[in-house]
């Protein structure tokens, strides 16, 4: 299925800049994201993330202060549309691709993490007490490192 196309368009920022409004946001399918989430996934024993039911976005035109974000299809949203859970892993662009390979899987490890063991489409938050980003990140990308080597 094809992704819509949005017009671009432009308004004038405070200091008379153009600059790009929601309008200008364009999303695209990045199929190497969703095979590098996977291949993460699975080196470091992930395994209550389903693949198929990971999916990947690359984003262009956004103004957020972010590298990557998830999101989940929300339990509501399954029952009504009647779906299983799913979630997306969107990376802005050029923020996440001006990073090295390295720091890329990092920030995709982080994005993992916030998948619960459930895969129920909810998000785990950044602020609970099993989620200290730096240390658990940095543990799993070693990890990923010598299980990809082995392969």
């Amino acid at each position: 299925m094809p992704w819509p196309e949005s017009d671009r368009v432009q308004r004038r920022g405070r200091r008379g800049k153009a600059r790009s409004g929601p309008a200008g946001l364009r999303w695209e399918r990045a199929p190497d994201i969703r095979r590098r989430l996977a291949r993460i996934a699975r080196a470091v024993g992930f395994r209550h993330v389903n693949a198929q039911r990971l999916f990947a976005v690359r984003t262009y035109g956004s103004r957020a202060n972010a590298l990557a974000r998830i999101w989940g299809l929300s339990g509501i949203f399954q029952r009504a549309l009647g779906l299983p859970a799913a979630y997306v892993v969107e990376v802005l662009h050029p923020a996440f691709d001006r990073l090295s390979r390295a720091e890329q899987d990092r920030v995709l490890i982080h994005e993992l993490l916030h998948i619960p063991t459930t895969f129920s489409g909810s998000l785990r938050p950044e602020q609970s007490r099993n989620f200290r980003t730096h240390h658990t990140v940095s543990r799993l990308y070693r990890l990923y490192l010598a299980n990809r080597r082995r392969a």
